[in-house]
């Protein structure tokens, strides 16, 4: 058995259209659908842990507003 790889998207009613090789036309195909992204819960989640981790670090805790915006400044300008 030959498999294929294509990408599509779930639409809002549920529904997923994908181009298939001509060379399937007419044939019973199996499908397989993995999600390209982890649910919300578990994104919201990884999100959180990361901002304690920064907030422990030391020299992360220095950082003041003015820095904060010098950094966006020069960024910015293409410095």
């Amino acid at each position: 058995m030959k498999a294929y790889e294509t990408k599509g998207t779930v639409g809002a009613d549920g529904t997923l259209t994908v181009e298939a090789p001509r060379e399937l036309a007419n044939q019973d195909v199996d499908v397989l659908i993995v999600s390209k992204r982890p649910p919300a819960a578990e994104r919201v989640a990884a999100w959180e842990r990361l901002c304690r981790r920064l907030q422990n670090v030391p020299h992360l805790q220095r950082i003041s507003e003015e820095d904060i915006q010098r950094e966006i400044d020069t960024v910015r300008s293409g410095r």
